[in-house]
């Protein structure tokens, strides 16, 4: 008797296990640790995507409810803040503000001639390259000079190196340092329009004084945004997912938005894959976007970044 009894409760163990673990997920509270693990929101998904195909196979109803459930809740947390409503309107190509092109190179990698001729084949107007040591500092300014005159970089032995190089002349550029990282602004003249584009690596967040840091520089740097209504474009390894707290908090006091309409997923890069969207192109309310994909950087553990900028 006590077997028969005891059944039903183990058969609804598994399924209660993975729902439970899937609103954690889900709904994790903003601290490091729960971070962290929201992180890997999207194989999360996919796991239990897999677990309602197999339940279903073995007619585990329960399960299947449960994982189906629970792919739904964590899903539902994967909307873009702040996303363009028209990203996908027709526009006319000719009348882009800017082409952005963004790449993580990886400070240890030394495909520096395959990286460079990545960038030149985007033929972006500007470029922003992170994870720049002196040595990739070098490359890159001799490998782009010709099609890139005007450059700023700032080199770093730590893996938060920057730089920047433009088609198009800098109004005015600058360095400026936020919780221990070097952050380049730049502004510039587009058909008589001022237009401000900020680079930016933040704090990868692997303790919790990191988490902390991460979340300081982007608090600062949204004030920063705020204190003019210029145009701006954020490009960088924000080293945040769309769904953290801290990446929607930051849209929300800078005024700024994701210019695509899905996230795209840029580290680890696996081939033609990757799991997390680190990388980021956003955009004050002004501006619009199309023409977002995220393409190989050979040698590098990110996926680059492009998009095609458009006044509203």
């Amino acid at each position: 008797m006590s077997h028969l009894s005891d059944s039903p409760i183990r058969e609804l163990f598994t399924p209660l296990f993975v729902l439970a673990v899937s609103v954690i997920i889900a709904f994790a509270p903003d601290a490091h640790l729960p971070m962290l693990i929201r992180a890997f929101i999207v194989p999360a998904i996919m796991v239990t995507s897999v677990l309602v195909l197999g339940a279903v196979w073995r007619r585990r109803w329960w399960l299947a409810v449960a994982a189906g459930t629970g792919s739904l809740v964590m899903l539902a947390q994967l909307i873009v803040p702040n996303q363009s409503e028209d990203g996908s309107a027709e526009v006319d190509h000719e009348g882009a503000v800017l082409r952005v092109f963004h790449m993580n190179v990886l400070q240890p990698n030394t495909s520096y001639a395959e990286a460079i001729a990545q960038a030149l084949q985007s033929q972006a107007d500007i470029i922003s390259v992170q994870e720049v040591d002196p040595r990739w500092g070098g490359e890159l300014s001799r490998g782009l000079h010709h099609r890139y005159p005007y450059s700023h970089v700032v080199p770093r032995e730590n893996c938060y190196g920057i730089a920047l190089f433009s088609k198009v002349p800098f109004g005015r550029v600058e360095t400026f340092e936020s919780a221990g990282a070097p952050f380049i602004e730049a502004s510039f003249d587009i058909r008589g329009k001022p237009l401000r584009l900020i680079a930016v690596h933040a704090t990868s967040p692997i303790s919790y004084v990191h988490f902390r840091r991460r979340n300081e520089q982007l608090r600062a740097l949204g004030e920063r945004i705020t204190r003019n209504d210029t145009s701006t474009i954020v490009v960088g390894d924000l080293n945040t997912v769309p769904w953290d707290q801290a990446f929607r908090r930051f849209c929300a006091r800078a005024g700024l938005r994701s210019g695509a309409s899905v996230p795209y997923r840029t580290w680890p890069s696996i081939g033609p894959f990757a799991v997390m969207p680190l990388d980021h192109i956003l955009v004050s309310e002004d501006l619009r976007s199309t023409g977002f994909i995220t393409v190989d950087v050979p040698g590098s553990d990110h996926r680059g970044l492009y998009a095609e900028l458009y006044n509203r």
